[in-house]
């Protein structure tokens, strides 16, 4: 197990040099600008992400081989990095999809860094004080208690940036069809991964110690799982970019419209004035009476209502059909079919079967023995 946790250290550093690697050559093929606050914009997040990885890694391992107490320096070194990888990984996504996050930069690495600070005492303390806080469970001096408070804090609040990053994702879920939305899947299976063990380390850290020696090993299959995920099939996180980038556009036209408004204004002209019942009704007239573009409309039905046009409308001229199939036994099924605005007699017999499962005449002959 002690080997398996010192792989998973390993593989997070080596991920991490491998990114920074990779983004210094495509800097500097790409940038004008070789300032190094320039390089540092383009080199995080995800190389800083795997580097604070591998060093909660690297601590668990020393923690739970029995070495912690022999390499003192290193001790409690991993909390503020604990506070940075959900931030440099939430961070990293969004940018994935085109998201700004600029107030991110700053607000959401406050708390890695105010635990920085509270850590310095620590860090040059002598090796006796260290000793003591490695050796006393739960911890008796009240700076001690505040360092293990930010320990399981830390670990609480990567619970927070997976749970943001499924929330952006099924939203962006909405604006796609699903064949184009399914190369969020593996994303979503990595992200709920994460929170479940995470959850093993807070439930370890508070409640049950054994369960942190399972933890540390689920959070190496994790990392692993990402490696050969990314060797496997390295066109994963573009694709990724591309289908995220397009669900924010979609999103983004449609921002600036009271969708549930222009549905309530849809369902009134259907309702009252009975457009469907025109043959030639088309997207182009509907938006027009709706007063907002072609492909608004178009996005408000596949993205939000998950409904094309066509079934949009097929839908109300059934129900016409059906009510004058009841209603009017003296109308004939023909009549009935253009008078409901459909302009195919074979297409009505199909939508109709599809819908009450059996066809126009059967229907009607159902309603007149009932009556």
């Amino acid at each position: 197990m002690d080997t398996f946790l010192a792989f998973g250290a390993g593989l997070s550093f080596l991920l991490a040099i491998s990114e920074f690697i990779q983004k210094n050559k495509v800097f500097k093929s790409q940038s004008s600008d070789p300032s190094p606050k320039a390089k540092f914009a383009f080199y995080k997040p995800i190389g800083f992400f795997f580097l604070s990885l591998s060093i909660v890694q690297f601590h668990l391992y020393l923690e739970l081989s029995g070495q912690l107490k022999e390499n003192l320096w290193f001790a409690e070194i991993h909390i503020p990095f604990l506070f940075f990888t959900g931030p440099l990984a939430y961070l990293y996504f969004r940018r994935l999809g085109g998201l700004p996050a600029k107030a991110l930069n700053i607000v959401h690495f406050v708390p890695g860094l105010i635990s920085f600070l509270a850590l310095l005492p620590f860090i040059l303390s002598d090796p006796n004080s260290k000793l003591e806080y490695v050796n006393v469970f739960p911890p008796r001096n009240l700076y001690f208690q505040l360092l293990f408070g930010l320990l399981a804090l830390g670990t609480i609040s990567n619970l927070v940036y997976p749970l943001l990053l499924i929330g952006i994702i099924r939203k962006w879920k909405t604006f796609l069809k699903k064949e184009e939305a399914r190369v969020f899947s593996p994303f979503l299976i990595l992200f709920y991964s994460s929170i479940f063990v995470i959850f093993l380390f807070v439930v370890a850290q508070i409640f049950f110690m054994p369960l942190f020696s399972v933890a540390s090993a689920a959070l190496t299959l994790i990392v692993c799982a990402v490696f050969l995920s990314a060797s496997v099939s390295s066109e994963l996180i573009v694709s990724f970019g591309k289908t995220a980038k397009e669900a924010g556009y979609n999103e983004t036209r449609l921002q600036s419209l009271d969708v549930n408004a222009v549905v309530q204004k849809m369902g009134e002209l259907m309702r009252d004035k009975k457009l469907y019942l025109d043959e030639e009704l088309t997207l182009s007239i509907l938006s027009e009476e709706l007063k907002i573009k072609t492909h608004q409309l178009s996005e408000i039905l596949n993205d939000k209502m998950k409904i094309g046009f066509r079934e949009y409308i097929a839908g109300f001229r059934l129900e016409e059909a059906s009510k004058m199939l009841r209603e009017e036994p003296q109308r004939s099924v023909l009549s009935v079919i253009y008078a409901a605005g459909f302009r195919s007699k074979s297409a009505f017999h199909k939508l109709f079967q599809e819908k009450y499962g059996c066809s126009p005449g059967e229907y009607r002959s159902s309603f007149s023995k009932k009556s």
